[in-house]
């Protein structure tokens, strides 16, 4: 039986998935493909590209606030705070010039058609774009231009892609959410970005979920960050949570892949 990882949107949350792919590689076990948004189609593509997880692990634990700030200084256009450029550049330093059509694990990034609303996955094509594409996120970056199509961030209207992976032709999904609950923020004197902010959150946990719930992966894989969750200042224990929360369902994945 093939299982599948589909690999959430959630920002800095998203080394957890760094942690996911750790515990199953130290199990033997190795997706047969890997959808993933924003964040995690970062993660999942520079897997797929043969990427190291120490590698990755070692840039996210780096990044530090001056390199975000470094990554996220204003362009010359108004499409967003900044064009994205600098982001592409050090995708690109982990994937190259490789087109996912090439890779050696089937793999779809997921953005949205901002003229449509609609998610798109993309499955061929320069992965470094469509990683990209796939995070750039509204206001923040600027939309990027794909096929015709203006893209922004899948969690706008993907972000846990369990139908995307099985486009890939699985026959479980693993989904692994890191998505923020809205209960977690504190709001006890709300101002505009701070409201502007937790309206997103809301918007996309309960899409999350109502998805989920249609979608019904096998697996369900929620990182339990303790009230410590990561910042781009400092993921934290992050790695080491997402592998936690893998660790414990490796269980019921080996006996649904013996199943199968």
């Amino acid at each position: 039986m093939r299982f599948g990882l589909a690999l959430s949107s959630g920002g800095a949350r998203g080394t957890a998935h760094i942690g996911v792919l750790k515990a199953l590689e130290d199990e033997g076990l190795r997706p047969s493909a890997i959808a993933g948004t924003s964040v995690g189609a970062w993660v999942g593509g520079c897997y797929a590209a043969g990427v190291p997880l120490d590698e990755l692990a070692r840039f996210w634990k780096e990044l530090r606030w001056y390199g975000v700030g470094r990554h996220l200084l204003p362009g010359p256009i108004w499409r967003g705070w900044t064009s994205g450029n600098s982001i592409r550049r050090a995708v690109h330093g982990f994937v190259g010039d490789v087109r996912i059509e090439e890779l050696p694990l089937p793999f779809a990034a997921v953005a949205t058609d901002l003229a449509t609303g609609r998610p798109v996955w993309i499955r061929e094509g320069p992965l470094a774009d469509a990683i990209c594409a796939s995070g750039s996120v509204p206001g923040l970056v600027a939309p990027r231009k794909l096929d015709g199509r203006w893209l922004v961030d899948g969690g706008v209207s993907d972000p846990v892609p369990v139908e995307a992976v099985r486009s890939l032709g699985v026959d479980a999904v693993v989904a692994v959410d890191v998505l923020v609950d809205p209960a977690e923020k504190s709001l006890s004197s709300p101002w505009v970005i701070g409201v502007l902010f937790q309206t997103s959150t809301i918007f996309q946990k309960r899409l999350a979920e109502y998805q989920i719930s249609l979608s019904r992966p096998e697996i369900l894989v929620r990182p339990d960050f303790q009230g410590r969750p990561p910042r781009y200042s400092d993921i934290g224990s992050a790695v080491e949570v997402g592998y936690r929360a893998m660790e414990g369902k490796i269980p019921l994945l080996k006996e649904i892949l013996s199943a199968g």
